[in-house]
């Protein structure tokens, strides 16, 4: 079995998207409403944190979303957490250096919209 260390860091990766200029522009709307859908954004050294509400259409998008972004943006790591008691879900997004101001930026158009 192939075991990795989750405490090594991220290799250096090019914080760029392979989906052409349609396809972003369609994808930037996608990933616009999933995230219009956020109750709370912390800010995480290498990434943020997005809380979303625990319900079963929240986890379905969001595993939607990762699965999505994973083809286009290998740059990235995530994780959902689960809270107790069917709490809050929260996804972290996390990456290399440039990461956090490319997420920043997104999350600004988000908020402009």
């Amino acid at each position: 079995m192939n075991q990795t260390n989750v405490d090594q860091p991220l290799l250096e990766l090019p914080i760029a998207c392979t989906l052409g200029d349609e396809d972003l522009r369609r994808r930037s709307d996608e990933i616009a409403r999933l995230l219009e859908g956020r109750q709370e954004v912390r800010q995480l050294s290498d990434g943020y944190a997005l809380r979303f509400r625990g319900t079963k259409h929240s986890a379905s998008r969001l595993l939607a979303f990762i699965m999505r972004e994973r083809a286009c943006c290998s740059l990235f790591t995530f994780e959902l957490i689960f809270e107790p008691q069917q709490g809050p879900i929260w996804l972290h997004l996390r990456g290399p250096a440039g990461t956090l101001d490319f997420l920043a930026e997104m999350l600004e158009r988000v908020k402009q919209r």
